[in-house]
C-alpha cells in the first residue's frame, strides 16, 4: 500500500506494472489516494452501489466486492483476472480463463467502436424523443473526456472529492481555480456543481471523526454545511468568482426539509451581495437546485419545487432510504433492486410535481448507469439523466434503439396493476428481448 500511495519509494520493493489491490474493503478517500495507479480491486467486503465503488467507477478501475477469503488466498505477485462487468475474479488463471478473457475483452473493442459511431449522433429514440445525457465528474483528470464522451454536459460536479484527496483544507483561492478549470473545459456545456457532500464514510482526512453509531443517517452533506457555515461560504464564494460572467449551477445534497433550503438560500443572497459591494463580477445566472435523496421530500414536492430553480433525482440514496437497505451492507447486496413497483411510482411522482411547477428535472445516480435502469426511469418520465463517462456509450445505443411512447404506456400500465402477474424486471426485460434493444 505504501508504494501504490508514493510512500514507498525506499522500501526496496518494485511497483508491479498492473497492480490490482486486494482488500478486506475500502473507503472512498483511501482510493483515491491511490489515483488510477490501479488496474483492479477486489474486496472481501463492501457493495456495487457504496461510495467507495462508485469512486472506483469514476476512476475507470474494475471492482469486485464479496470475493471471499481472497486475502489469505492471493498472494503478492500473483497472476489474477478482475472482470468489473460480471463481478469475478480468477485468481491464478489457468489458459482456457486467459483465452476467455482475451476473446471478451476483443468484443468489447467491437462495442467500443459502435459506441464510437454514434457519440456525436443525437441521443434521440425511434419516436423522435430526445434525452439529454450528462457526465457524472469529480476531478479534473474527468473532464478531457467530456467533449469526446458526446455527453451534453456534466450533471454531477462532486466538489468533496477534491477535499478528500488532501491532507489539509484547500485554500478559497485554489478551489476558485479548480472550479473555473472545471467550466473552462465543459467550454459552455451545462456544468452541475454539487455542494460538500462529506460525512457518512466519506470523512476528511482533517475533520475531527465524529462517533455516530449511524453515520448515512447522522451529521452530513447540508446538514453539516449549514451546522458549520464558514465551510460552505468558502465554496459558495469560489463557486460565485470562478462563475463570473457564466451561468453558475449548485444543487444541494440530502435536502429533508424545504426550510434548509431557505437557509442555504440565504446564505447564498448574503454572499451574492458582499461579492457586488466589493465590485466582484458576478455569474450572468445563478441557479440554485435540490437534490431528492431523502423520502420526506415525497411529500413536499410542491413547496420544494417553488424554491428551487431545479430539481436533481439522487437514485442511490434515495432507494436505499425507502426500503431500509444499506447499500453498503454485503449482506442486502442483493436486495438492492431500484426496478421495483414502489421506487418506480415514486420516482414518476417527482416527474409529475416537475411538470405541475414547471421545473427542470434531471436524474444521476448509478440506477442511470446501466441500460436497462436508464430505460426504466426514461419510461417513468426522465429525459435528462447523468452517469459515469463509461457508461454513455451503452446508454445512448440503447436510447435510439427504442421506442419510447410504447415502453412509457407498458410502464405506466404495469406501475397501476393492483395484482401484476410480472415483476417491472420481468416486463422489461421480455420487451427488450422482443425488441431487440441493446441492453
Amino acid at each position: 500500500l505504501r508504494i501504490l500511495t508514493g510512500q514507498g519509494l525506499n522500501t526496496g520493493a518494485e511497483m508491479p506494472s498492473d497492480p490490482v489491490l486486494i482488500a478486506r474493503n475500502i473507503g472512498p478517500a483511501e482510493l483515491l489516494d491511490y489515483g488510477r495507479s490501479l488496474k483492479g480491486i477486489v474486496l472481501e467486503e463492501g457493495s456495487v452501489g457504496s461510495h467507495a465503488a462508485i469512486v472506483a467507477r469514476a476512476l475507470a478501475i474494475p471492482l469486485v466486492v464479496h470475493a471471499t477469503r481472497i486475502t489469505t488466498e492471493a498472494l503478492n505477485g500473483d497472476h489474477i483476472m478482475v472482470d468489473g462487468d460480471q463481478g469475478v475474479t480468477h485468481l491464478r488463471p489457468d489458459d482456457s480463463v486467459v483465452a476467455a478473457f482475451r476473446d471478451k475483452i476483443a468484443m468489447q473493442a467491437d462495442a467500443q467502436e459502435r459506441y464510437a459511431s454514434i457519440r456525436d449522433k443525437p441521443a434521440e429514440t425511434r419516436d423522435a424523443q430526445t434525452i439529454n445525457l450528462h457526465m457524472n465528474a469529480g476531478l479534473m483528470a474527468d473532464l478531457p473526456s467530456l467533449d469526446g464522451s458526446g455527453a451534453d454536459g456534466v450533471g454531477l460536479f462532486r466538489t468533496e472529492l477534491q477535499f478528500l484527496v488532501r491532507n489539509q483544507m484547500p485554500r478559497r483561492s485554489e478551489l476558485s481555480a479548480l472550479y473555473a478549470r472545471v467550466l473552462d473545459a465543459a467550454q459552455g456545456k451545462r456544468v452541475v456543481f454539487r455542494t460538500l457532500d462529506i460525512g457518512s464514510d466519506k470523512v476528511l482526512p482533517y475533520m475531527k471523526p465524529n462517533d455516530e453509531p449511524n453515520p448515512a443517517l447522522g451529521w452530513r452533506a447540508v446538514r453539516l454545511s449549514i451546522d458549520r457555515p464558514g465551510l460552505l461560504r468558502v465554496q459558495l464564494r469560489a463557486l460565485l468568482k470562478a462563475a463570473a460572467g457564466r451561468t453558475l449551477r449548485i444543487k444541494l445534497p440530502m435536502i429533508t426539509m424545504v426550510s434548509e433550503v431557505d437557509e442555504v438560500r440565504a446564505m447564498l443572497d448574503r454572499e451574492i451581495a458582499t461579492q457586488t459591494r466589493f465590485g466582484h463580477e458576478l455569474p450572468k445566472e445563478i441557479l440554485l437546485g435540490s437534490m431528492i435523496e431523502v423520502p420526506t421530500l415525497l411529500f413536499q414536492l410542491d413547496e420544494l419545487m417553488q424554491r428551487v430553480d431545479f430539481i436533481s433525482v439522487g437514485t442511490n440514496d434515495l432507494f436505499q432510504f425507502m426500503s431500509a437497505s444499506d447499500r453498503g451492507n454485503s449482506f442486502l447486496a442483493n436486495r438492492y433492486n431500484p426496478l421495483s413497483r414502489p421506487f418506480l411510482r415514486a420516482l414518476r411522482e417527482i416527474v409529475r410535481a416537475a411538470e405541475r411547477n414547471d421545473k427542470p428535472l434531471y436524474l444521476c445516480g448509478e440506477m442511470a448507469s446501466e441500460p436497462l435502469s436508464a430505460l426504466a426511469v426514461m419510461a417513468v418520465g426522465y429525459r435528462a439523466i447523468s452517469m459515469p463517462p463509461g457508461s454513455l456509450g451503452p446508454v445512448k445505443e440503447m436510447v435510439r434503439s427504442v421506442n419510447l411512447t410504447e415502453i412509457s404506456t407498458m410502464m405506466n400500465d404495469a406501475l397501476d396493476e393492483v395484482n401484476p402477474a410480472q415483476t417491472i424486471l420481468e416486463m422489461m426485460m421480455d420487451y427488450t428481448d422482443q425488441r431487440g434493444v441493446p441492453v
